[in-house]
């Protein structure tokens, strides 16, 4: 049986080594995933803001006074909200190209923080293209699914916003190598 395990795992080695070359481009940089981060963490953090300025204006909380004025302000924060929220699509799937062959390193986890990076990053990415293609699918006004689309919507912002955290949380000194403009691009992750 171990023959067998090695040779299985020889071969899914050189098959990821394979498709990892594949899938090389001077623009899958660490660099170039940080500074699309950045911009796809802004869009988020504008959508889950105006996201809970929307949810607190249709469910008020006793304790919590909002602003009445001006008038037009909801209509400002929701329109923010399906503008970013649409942008934050095409966003993704740069960013999602960027890091793509990451899913082919080899050996898939190397260690417990390996197997949470993977763990959060598998949510993060189900969770928030589920949540974008539902917003667009909103702006339609075509709901395909039986579940309410804002008590969904809601908890998913959630469970995105925490997936967020957890990423930042086991990215951090990746993020804070490539931040600055003079980090060299070919640094190795």
């Amino acid at each position: 049986m171990t023959g067998f395990t090695q040779r299985l795992g020889t071969v899914l080695e050189h098959r990821a080594v394979g498709i990892r070359r594949a899938l090389d481009a001077p623009e899958r940089t660490p660099r170039s995933a940080v500074v699309l981060g950045r911009v796809v963490g802004v869009g988020f953090a504008v959508c889950f803001l105006t996201g809970v300025y929307s949810h607190l204006q249709q469910h008020p909380l006793d304790w919590l006074p909002l602003p009445t004025r001006p008038v037009d302000l909801y209509a400002w924060t929701q329109g923010l909200h399906v503008t970013v929220g649409t942008a934050l699509l095409p966003l993704v799937l740069a960013k999602l190209w960027v890091v793509y062959p990451r899913l082919f390193a080899w050996p898939p986890v190397r260690s417990l923080v390996d197997v949470v990076e993977r763990g959060s990053v598998a949510i993060l990415v189900s969770a928030s293209l589920l949540q974008l293609v539902m917003g667009v699918l909103n702006t339609f006004q075509w709901y395909p699914w039986p579940f309410s689309f804002p008590r969904t919507h809601w908890g998913l912002s959630w469970v995105v916003v925490g997936a967020i955290a957890v990423h930042l949380g086991i990215k951090l000194p990746l993020i804070a190598r490539h931040w600055r403009r003079e980090a060299a691009p070919q640094d190795p992750t």
